[in-house]
């Protein structure tokens, strides 16, 4: 990675892992929505996935706090363009 990323936790504390050094490029798809991301690697604790602010502001999907459900009914139509399966 050319980058590394200092890792700060949800709660504002250092991440014990200190930075990124590592991530991978998947495929995701969760119900109709499909896109490629690069997945940071990390420790979360007993956490399996965090995902951060920006992705939810770039793709705005609409959530059921009370459902704990969440659909990418607001999401841009490049996502879908960008996105493939290997």
């Amino acid at each position: 990675m050319a980058n590394l990323y200092k890792v700060v936790n949800a709660d504002s504390t250092p991440n014990k892992e200190g930075q990124i050094i590592e991530y991978i490029q998947a495929y995701v798809e969760i119900r109709s929505y499909k896109t490629r991301q690069h997945l940071f690697i990390t420790q979360l604790g007993n956490k399996e996935m965090m995902i951060g602010y920006s992705y939810l502001y770039k793709h705005n999907p609409t959530i059921n706090w009370q459902k704990s459900q969440w659909e990418f009914t607001r999401c841009l139509n490049i996502c879908a363009y960008k996105a493939y399966k290997t």
